[in-house]
C-alpha cells in the first residue's frame, strides 16, 4: 500500500490547528474564567509545555522510527498486549473527536444556525471532513497549507483594526491576584498541548525528525496566543470573563465609519476551516489506528463506520454545553495528559528495555 507523504510545510501549518481549531473558541473562555488582566502571560508557559510534549513525540519517533503510536504499541508489547494501550489511545482519539464534533455544533447553532437541530450541524460538518479523509492526508494537508497563511494573516489584521478600541489599563494591577489564576488557566493550554499527540499516528506520512518541525510548531501556536490574548485583555477587559466567544465579540467591535463592519461572518467562516482541520486530522489518526489495530489492509473501510461512531458520540457523550465546558476546563487536561505521558513513554521504555535485555 503506498503510504501519501506530507511535505515538512504542509506538516506543520496543519498540525498547528490541533491546538488553534477550537482554541480560537474554547482557550479564551476558559483562561477567562480563571483570569483576565493577566491572561496574557499564559501564552509564555505555552513554550514549556510544547517543549515537553515535542520531547515526548520525537522520543518516541526516535524509538519507533516510520511507526505509528498503535504500530508502535504492539511492537513494544506484542501484538496482543499491545492491544491494550493502543485501544486506550483509540478511545481517547474518539473522545477527542466527539467533543470537538460537539463544539462545532455549539458553535454554529449559537451564532448562525440557532433553529436547525444540533445533529443536523454535526451530521453537515462530518460529512465532508470524513470525504477529505477519504481522499488522503496529502488532499488535507493542501488545505492546510493553504488556508493556514490566510488564516494568520486575517488574525492579524483583525486584532490590528480592533486595537482603536484598545485600553492598556485594563491590564492594571499586574499579578493583582497572584501567580495561581495564571497556573490554573495554563492547565487547559496544557490540555490543548497534548493534542499535538495525534502527529505520532500519521507514521511514515511525515519526515522522520521532527524536532525542529515542532518547535516552529510551538513557536507558531505561542505567538497567535500573544496576539489574541493582549487583544482580548485590551478591548473587552473584565467582560471578557462573561464572554462565552470572546474573540467573537472583538471581532464583533470592529467598525470604520461605513465602510467596514460585520467582520464576524468572517470570523466564522475561518473557525470552522480551522476546525475542519483540526477535525480531518484527528479522524484519519482514529480510522488509520482503528484499520491497524484490527489488521484491515487499509483505512477507508473505517472512515464513514467511524463518522458515524464520532457523530453519534458527540450528542450522546456530552448532553450539554455545561457539561462540556466541566470537561474541558476541570477533566479533560487529566485524561489527555495520562494519554500522552503514560502510551508512548510506556512503549519507548518497554521497547528499549527488551531491546538491552536480547543485547
Amino acid at each position: 500500500m503506498h503510504t501519501q507523504q506530507l511535505s515538512r510545510v504542509q506538516f506543520v501549518m496543519l498540525s498547528i490547528w490541533l491546538f488553534l481549531g477550537t482554541g480560537f473558541l474554547t482557550l479564551p473562555f476558559a483562561i477567562g474564567q480563571f483570569t483576565v488582566r493577566d491572561a496574557w502571560i499564559v501564552p509564555f508557559l505555552f513554550i514549556p509545555q510544547g517543549v515537553i510534549v515535542a520531547g515526548v513525540i520525537t522520543w518516541f519517533r526516535q524509538t519507533f522510527p516510520g511507526q505509528s503510536l498503535v504500530e508502535g504499541c504492539h511492537t513494544a508489547f506484542g501484538p496482543w498486549w499491545g492491544r491494550i494501550p493502543s485501544l486506550w489511545f483509540l478511545i481517547m482519539t474518539l473522545v477527542v473527536e466527539c467533543f470537538v464534533l460537539r463544539e462545532v455544533g455549539l458553535f454554529l447553532t449559537t451564532t448562525v444556525l440557532p433553529s436547525t437541530p444540533e445533529y443536523v450541524v454535526n451530521a453537515m460538518f462530518l460529512i465532508p471532513v470524513a470525504y477529505a479523509v477519504y481522499q488522503g492526508v496529502e488532499a488535507v494537508g493542501r488545505l492546510g497549507e493553504t488556508i493556514t497563511p490566510i488564516g494568520m494573516g486575517i488574525t492579524l489584521v483583525i486584532s490590528v483594526l480592533s486595537m482603536q478600541y484598545a485600553d492598556p489599563s485594563h491590564y492594571h494591577p499586574v499579578l493583582a491576584d497572584g501567580w495561581t489564576p495564571i497556573l490554573r488557566g495554563s492547565i487547559v493550554v496544557w490540555m490543548y498541548a497534548w493534542l499535538l499527540l495525534f502527529v505520532l499516528q500519521l507514521g511514515e506520512a511525515v519526515p522522520q525528525r521532527l524536532g525542529k518541525d515542532l518547535v516552529i510548531m510551538v513557536l507558531i501556536i505561542t505567538s497567535v496566543g500573544l496576539v489574541a490574548e493582549p487583544t482580548i485583555c485590551m478591548v473587552l477587559g473584565p467582560s471578557a470573563a462573561y464572554s462565552l466567544y470572546p474573540i467573537l465579540e472583538v471581532v464583533r467591535t470592529i467598525r470604520i465609519a461605513d465602510f467596514l463592519e460585520r467582520l464576524d461572518t468572517f470570523y466564522v467562516m475561518g473557525v470552522v476551516v480551522g476546525i475542519f482541520l483540526q477535525c480531518s486530522f484527528i479522524h484519519y489518526a482514529l480510522v488509520t489506528g482503528i484499520s491497524q489495530w484490527t489488521g484491515l489492509g487499509h483505512y477507508r473501510p473505517a472512515v464513514w463506520s467511524g463518522a458515524v461512531l464520532a457523530w453519534a458520540g458527540s450528542i450522546f457523550f456530552i448532553r450539554n454545553e455545561s457539561m462540556f465546558l466541566e470537561y474541558v476546563m476541570y477533566v479533560g487536561w487529566g485524561y489527555l495528559t495520562f494519554t500522552g505521558i503514560a502510551v508512548p513513554l510506556l512503549a519507548v521504555v518497554v521497547h528499549r528495555w527488551r531491546q538491552r535485555r536480547k543485547v
